[in-house]
């Protein structure tokens, strides 16, 4: 019933979910000359990601957000604020400054849904990473690219299961697998429609490969099940916080008001860690018992 609700859950949130977090000029043809040599297509330019650096548009929305700010004293209150200017004035992207700034709150949503609701993950790092890579791909082709790098994996280890090789040399065939495979998918993504694949950095691609190392690590230590199972809540906590960190009033709020944000996150991840109530998904595992 548990793994039901988590596939429920993930395909509402797909479904549900924002649309990109950025836009994209359709990608141009690669045309041949008279020799047979392929020209390099018009580059497309990622307008507003804001997990990459040289986003123009992204540095601008937030420079003239930072600019409409004005800040009193220098003081306990505003120390944050303070800090962020000077590091936006010697170089430091804007854009960059609110991803960083972002993660504590994806890492307060996994300490949320793991003790009130009983979604659990692979820890806090993995979430929050697998996070940041839906926000550079978009989460439908982050899902197309981490099931074709679970596919892979999957492949790789039924190829290699009765093959007598030590744990090291296993996974680097399998690191190949997913080399070849992930190339493919990246190859024919703007024939399916998918052009956004084709402008992420290395990153996000390695952040979905420590995701599936992580469900090989749980299948062969524990079992299939909570490979899967944890698999899904990973998938599911990623979801919500790339849907949260692409939200624009988020981004500002976080940005103008960091003292604030920060206190009122560290408030709240005190009372969870000490909550020691029913979670949410525990009531109707223990329906009858609590009936009694």
């Amino acid at each position: 019933m548990k793994k039901k609700l988590f596939l429920l859950a993930g395909l509402l949130l797909v479904f549900l979910s924002p649309p990109k977090i950025f836009s994209q000029t359709p990608s141009a043809t690669p045309e041949a000359t008279a020799e047979g040599e392929l020209l390099s297509p018009t580059p497309t330019v990622v307008k507003d990601n804001i997990t990459e650096p040289k986003s123009q548009e992204a540095k601008e929305k937030f420079a003239a957000v930072l600019n409409q700010q004005k800040l009193g004293k220098l003081g306990p209150t505003n120390f944050l604020k303070y800090s962020i200017r000077f590091a936006v004035s010697r170089g430091v992207p804007a854009n960059t400054l609110v991803v960083i700034l972002l993660l504590p709150l994806v890492g307060t949503l996994v300490g949320i849904l793991q003790y009130l609701v009983g979604l659990s993950g692979f820890g806090i790092f993995t979430p929050a990473m697998v996070s940041v890579a839906f926000l550079a791909t978009g989460i439908s082709g982050g899902l197309i690219l981490f099931g074709a790098i679970l596919i892979a994996t999957l492949i790789a280890g039924v190829i290699l299961k009765k093959v007598r090789l030590h744990y090291q040399p296993r996974r680097a065939i399998t690191l190949m697998v997913i080399s070849l495979i992930t190339f493919f998918l990246l190859a024919v993504s703007p024939l399916l429609g998918l052009s956004s694949l084709t402008e992420i950095s290395i990153f996000p691609i390695l952040f979905l490969i420590l995701l599936s190392e992580e469900f090989t690590r749980t299948q062969l230590g524990k079992s299939r099940k909570s490979a899967i199972s944890l698999t899904l809540g990973t998938i599911i906590i990623a979801i919500i916080g790339a849907s949260l960190m692409s939200w624009e009033k988020l981004q500002k709020l976080i940005l103008l008001n960091p003292e604030l944000s920060f206190l009122i996150i560290l408030i709240v991840n005190v009372l969870i860690g000490k909550y020691g109530g029913w979670r949410l998904l525990e009531y109707r595992r223990f329906r009858s018992i609590i009936r009694k």
